[in-house]
C-alpha cells in the first residue's frame, strides 16, 4: 500500500523539478499573452 501512496517527494531533485515546472508555466503564460498582443495590436482601440 505504501508504494501506491508514494508521491516521489523524496526525490533528491524535487525542488529543481518544481522550480522548472513553475518557470515553464509562467513563461508559457507570458509568451501566450505577448503573442496575442503581437497578433492583434489594435484590438483594444478597435473595440472603443
Amino acid at each position: 500500500m505504501e508504494t501506491l501512496l508514494h508521491s516521489g517527494l523524496e526525490h533528491p531533485s524535487m525542488l529543481w523539478i518544481a522550480a522548472a515546472a513553475v518557470v515553464s508555466f509562467v513563461l508559457g503564460v507570458v509568451s501566450a499573452t505577448y503573442g496575442q498582443r503581437l497578433a492583434f495590436p489594435f484590438r483594444d482601440s478597435a473595440e472603443e
